[in-house]
């Protein structure tokens, strides 16, 4: 059971008056919901934060999800949501090149086969 104490008069007057008012049936059904919505709250923060520091270059896709308390897939889903692109580097242009090569030739029909 979850125990709270109250120091504020002002916020105790506010608490009574929402469980008077039938929006919540006692002090314990209202802290549950506050608590939950900070829990809430507190995992966007964090997805905010870990993708301002993806975008900005700071943090790899696979540490920004982890900061973000998520999967890689469901980080790149989040951003994804959020229209933003996920960032590929590569050494260069024909390196890029061969990747998409072998992108295609491995979704080809009848499945390509790749030699190392």
């Amino acid at each position: 059971m979850l125990h709270v104490e109250i120091h504020s008069p002002a916020l105790e007057k506010e608490v009574k008056a929402l469980i008077d008012a039938g929006l919540y049936a006692d002090t314990e059904a209202l802290m549950t919901d506050a608590l939950e919505k900070l829990v809430n709250a507190k995992k966007e923060s964090r997805l905010d934060a870990a993708i301002l520091l993806y975008r900005y270059g700071e943090v790899t896709l696979a540490r920004a999800a982890e900061l973000a308390g998520l999967h890689r897939f469901e980080f790149e889903a989040a951003l994804k949501a959020k229209g933003i692109t996920k960032l590929v580097e590569v050494e260069s242009a024909e390196a890029l090149q061969a990747g998409v090569s072998l992108i295609k030739q491995l979704h080809k029909p009848n499945g390509g086969t790749v030699e190392a």
